[in-house]
């Protein structure tokens, strides 16, 4: 590290910061990947089951019973919601890629013209 130069330096601080908020994305991605996979799936069984069966939700430590229009309603819009925060935290998750990428060959072309 010591004949590196501190531009070069910040440089790889940098990179090791965007390197470290793209694991958390990528963490955060996959949490809204399984919430979303449990939700669709949970959609799926509701719409199988007939009108007037008994459907009940959690709501903090309680259980209700509710409707299947309401739970319905409820699951599309839960859907919704988390297909959007996949398709930003994805948003996020190429910008990070593409930063990541730059620096990458700025720091390598940096290192060249210290070594030549």
């Amino acid at each position: 590290m010591q004949n590196i130069p501190p531009q070069v330096q910040a440089l790889l601080g940098q990179l090791e910061n965007y390197q470290q908020q793209l694991q958390l994305v990528i963490q955060q991605k996959q949490r809204v990947q399984v919430e979303l996979n449990d939700a669709k799936k949970a959609l799926e069984e509701i719409e199988k089951v007939e009108e007037d069966t008994p459907i009940y939700k959690t709501v903090g430590t309680l259980i209700i019973r509710a409707t299947k229009a309401k739970a319905l309603e409820e699951l599309k819009e839960k859907v919704e919601t988390l297909e959007v925060r996949l398709k930003a935290l994805e948003r996020q998750e190429q910008k990070l890629n593409e930063k990541i990428k730059e620096l990458t060959q700025q720091i390598q072309s940096s290192l060249r013209g210290v070594a030549g």
